[in-house]
């Protein structure tokens, strides 16, 4: 079989190669997404928004003109926080609060995408939902990366303790600025993909600090396996088998059938390394690890879990995985399908409602608040 022995012509067909990789994932995106790569001029952007809602977005970001940002000495860095108060604030009340933890190569203002925020000030006005504080911090790594840069999953990491960062300085700021209630039956947390990862890890590890965590389209069960080492299988209870090594090359996604891969190592590494103890690592945080390891009670934390039916990440399996690891603890939790869901902004935004829904139903029935 011929070869190119030409150094400089083999460069470059792998430069195009990954050109061409690059403007068919940024091709498959929709167009909310690719907007999360661009930087959103103007003060305006926030006010026109805020003219346009019952309730208000506080802008702590750098944004829209000007930079808010709050310092976090946990990780070294300023750091972007949007704050949603609800319709007819008042800071003599206390109030449920929620924090919104958003999906891989999106960032904070994920938040505030048009639908998504108006959607939660529609239910607090109609009554569906008691009102609440929202609080929506940055999960990616770097001070200033426009949704480019590795997702941390809200969890502590190689890249800095997020984990510590949204417990021990997010929550306590917003806290202590805008009339919270107190006690874990009046905290809840929402993660979408990547941030429901470290939604639902902190909500098991810190029942204590959470009474309610709900979940749209998230990889529950990193150990996610089979008899024959099929990570790409539909669940079957009957095959299922608890995965022990870390493969960075293994293809999590398949796009235009097969031709753009999303492998595990650039999402997988940056957080939990690629070493013997990789997979140690992955299981202190894996959700469905928890559920033995934590030694989760029956009734103790309400969960729900939202999963899209053909979603090109596979998280079906995960969450099917999750849900019967669960029962097999007598641990009930809300499971919901979306059949003809994909992973992508469309069907995040599709089920977000019902979500918050079940959130605030929560928030009003959870006990320990």
């Amino acid at each position: 079989m011929p070869t190119d022995r030409n150094p400089s012509r083999s460069a470059a067909g792998r430069t195009m190669r990954r050109t061409i990789a690059v403007v068919l994932l940024l091709g498959i995106l929709p167009l909310p997404a690719r907007a999360q790569l661009q930087r959103l001029p103007g003060r305006a952007n926030v006010d026109r928004l805020n003219r346009r809602l019952v309730g208000c977005v506080v802008d702590l970001t750098d944004n829209h003109g000007a930079d808010r940002r709050i310092y976090s000495p946990i990780l070294g860095m300023p750091r972007d926080l949007y704050v949603y108060l609800p319709p007819g604030f008042d800071p003599t009340r206390r109030y449920p609060l929620v924090v919104f933890l958003h999906m891989a190569a999106f960032d904070e203002r994920a938040f505030v995408d048009k639908q998504a925020i108006h959607d939660l000030d529609d239910l607090i006005v109609r009554g569906e939902v008691p009102p609440m504080v929202v609080a929506s911090p940055d999960g990616n790594y770097g001070p200033d990366d426009r949704g480019r840069q590795v997702h941390s999953f809200y969890l502590n990491g190689r890249g800095g303790r997020f984990e510590d960062h949204l417990l021990e300085e997010v929550i306590p700021f917003v806290e202590s600025h805008y009339a919270i209630a107190p006690g874990r039956g009046s905290h809840a947390i929402v993660g979408i993909s990547a941030g429901g990862l470290g939604a639902m890890s902190l909500a098991i590890r810190h029942r204590d600090r959470f009474g309610a965590v709900a979940t749209i389209g998230a990889p529950l069960n990193l150990r996610y396996g089979n008899v024959d080492g099929d990570f790409m299988e539909d669940f079957d209870p009957t095959r299922y088998r608890w995965r022990t090594r870390y493969d960075p090359d293994e293809i999590l996604a398949r796009f235009y059938g097969g031709l753009v891969k999303v492998r595990a190592g650039p999402m997988i590494t940056p957080v939990f390394g690629d070493d013997a103890g990789t997979m140690a690592r992955i299981t202190e945080i894996n959700p469905a690890d928890l559920i033995f390891t934590t030694d989760l009670r029956p009734g103790e934390l309400p969960m729900y879990v939202n999963y899209p039916g053909r979603g090109e990440f596979h998280f079906d399996a995960h969450a099917e995985s999750f849900a019967w690891l669960a029962a097999s603890r007598g641990i009930p939790l809300t499971l919901v399908k979306d059949p003809e869901g994909r992973h992508g902004p469309r069907y995040f935004r599709r089920n977000l409602p019902d979500a918050i829904r079940w959130i605030g139903a929560h928030l009003a029935t959870c006990p320990g608040g």
